[in-house]
């Protein structure tokens, strides 16, 4: 038997795909749900209907790297799993990942294949590279759609991984991404300043690389996920404005100033050249949604949301 892990799982109103997640998780398990103040009844939906969940309910949405702390400090198990709430385990999966972190005493992380509801792998999503200057260039300044094949963008989203054999990778997504619990604790868990999303994952990837452990990539261990729920919920402008603040808060926390001044102004320009493609092909949304990104990378992103 492979040792314990725990399955940590933050939701924010994600109650229309909580059900399928807790349902596909072993019933032996120790299942910690972290409800970050929703509004549409997740709380109450966890309790009545899997009262043998750990749940934690919270006043306030203190966002996903701050919950996922607070689900650890209470679970007991060897390992732990991050979990979306849109995404659903397959039979033996989870144990597939906790055998593999026994056989690999160096690994601190292991991220299992992510599959769309039509079985489709999730390739570009499911494991990507560590940002680097030239990879956020090449993303900011629209590579990929002038010149789709450039090396740049072929890098940042792991082209090269195969989905036939385990192999060490920078950063496996976090909708499915178990740690090794004294991992998680030697690094400091997440850091709670990516609010209230993107980006905690990929720098929680790289404190467990610099620390001296191994992240892999292990198929075997198979996942659903649905995807997208978190920019349906927040919606696209929202989302927009906090991924490329957090983009940027990521640059600065491992590139130093120069990283923030780089980022930021490759954001301005990145967001100016959508609004001009917007505006070519009569988009008004897009016009408005990438011009509020660059008002408010313009502004320090002090602007209300």
């Amino acid at each position: 038997m492979p040792s314990s892990s725990s399955t940590l799982v933050v939701t924010w109103n994600n109650r229309d795909f909580l059900g399928r997640c807790l349902e596909s998780l072993p019933k032996d398990s120790e299942i910690i749900v972290v409800d970050n103040a929703s509004t549409d009844g997740s709380a109450d939906f966890v309790a009545e209907t899997f009262p043998a969940v750990r749940l934690i309910r919270l006043e306030r949405n203190i966002g996903f790297g701050a919950a996922v702390n607070r689900a650890a400090a209470e679970a007991t198990g060897t390992y732990l799993l991050l979990l979306n709430p849109d995404a659903e385990a397959t039979p033996k999966s989870i144990e597939r990942l906790a055998e593999f972190l026994d056989e690999h005493i160096t690994c601190g992380a292991a991220g299992g294949r992510l599959l769309s509801m039509t079985e489709e792998w999730q390739r570009g999503f499911n494991v990507r590279r560590l940002p680097t200057y030239a990879t956020v260039i090449a993303d900011l300044l629209l590579f990929k759609y002038v010149w789709p094949s450039n090396p740049l963008t072929r890098r940042a989203e792991a082209a090269e991984i195969t989905d036939t054999a385990s192999q060490a990778v920078e950063q496996p997504a976090a909708a499915c991404l178990m740690v090794r619990r004294r991992t998680f604790e030697q690094i400091g868990g997440m850091d709670e300043r990516f609010f209230p999303a993107w980006f905690e994952d990929v720098d929680l990837c790289r404190r467990i690389l610099e620390d001296g452990w191994t992240i892999f990539f292990v198929p075997r261990a198979n996942f659903r996920h649905l995807g997208g729920t978190s920019v349906a919920i927040l919606g696209v402008p929202r989302m927009k404005r906090l991924y490329y603040q957090n983009l940027e808060r990521y640059m600065a926390k491992h590139h130093g100033l120069m990283g923030r001044a780089v980022t930021r102004s490759l954001i301005v320009t990145g967001m100016g050249l959508r609004v001009a493609g917007s505006a070519l092909v009569g988009n008004g949304d897009g016009m408005r949604t990438y011009g509020g990104v660059m008002r408010a990378a313009l502004g320090g992103w002090k602007e209300p949301d």
